[in-house]
């Protein structure tokens, strides 16, 4: 199966409003690290004209950061510091509204947070029926290229959360985020079960590293 994966980070061709919010959270995290008289705003600019977006930037090598941004930052140093940053602000910026009305914002995040692990994992993200962002929370985690995912598990904690629509995201370790057969057998699983007990299975993302794919998108789901 051949999908087009979404581009870097987000949905393809991004409003000039969201491009400017990432400028300026971007700056903001960097202003942390430059030194004085450095301008945030110009290095936030750089990384982006390189990278794409600010999920891209985040789940970037930091050997290409600080080539990106070479004698204005000691990014190898601070990087860790700086994405945990960067997946906090992204977290806090979801969690204002309607989560299907950020989808950029929602795949920034997904990929700041999952690009770079190196082993798969299974997050959810509960969401209630404002399809406002309950809980994000892995349910499970397993090994370079396989995780272990319980329904029953999925449901059980939907149902303590009251959440009425759910978001799966895993993440394939490297580069290529295409769904394997058994990616879209068990998410169409899930949504099965969840329609059975009254919820709704919006979306699963697959995060790879530097690409992300919507099922919703790609018509998977």
């Amino acid at each position: 199966m051949n999908l087009p994966p979404t581009d870097r980070a987000g949905a393809p061709g991004g409003s000039p409003h969201d491009a400017a919010d990432d400028t300026a959270l971007l700056a903001s995290i960097l202003a942390l690290a430059l030194p004085p008289g450095a301008d945030p705003a110009d290095a936030a600019r750089a990384l982006l004209a390189r990278f794409g977006t600010i999920g891209a930037v985040f789940a970037a090598d930091p050997a290409e950061l600080a080539s990106a941004v070479a004698g204005r930052l000691q990014i190898r140093v601070i990087v860790p510091l700086l994405r945990e940053a960067a997946i906090r602000l992204m977290r806090a910026r979801i969690r204002q509204g309607d989560l299907l009305s950020c989808h950029d914002a929602l795949m920034a995040y997904l990929q700041a947070s999952l690009a770079r692990d190196t082993v798969e994992q299974f997050r959810v993200l509960f969401l209630d029926r404002g399809t406002r962002l309950i809980a994000d929370e892995v349910l499970a985690q397993g090994t370079i290229d396989q995780t272990p995912v319980y329904p029953r598990e999925v449901m059980r904690r939907a149902i303590q959360l009251k959440a009425s629509e759910l978001i799966l995201v895993h993440n394939h370790p490297g580069w290529n985020p295409t769904p394997s057969r058994e990616d879209i057998a068990m998410t169409r699983r899930l949504a099965q079960i969840a329609t059975v007990l009254g919820l709704t299975v919006r979306d699963h993302v697959i995060v790879g590293n530097g690409a992300s794919i919507s099922f919703r998108q790609a018509g998977l789901l």
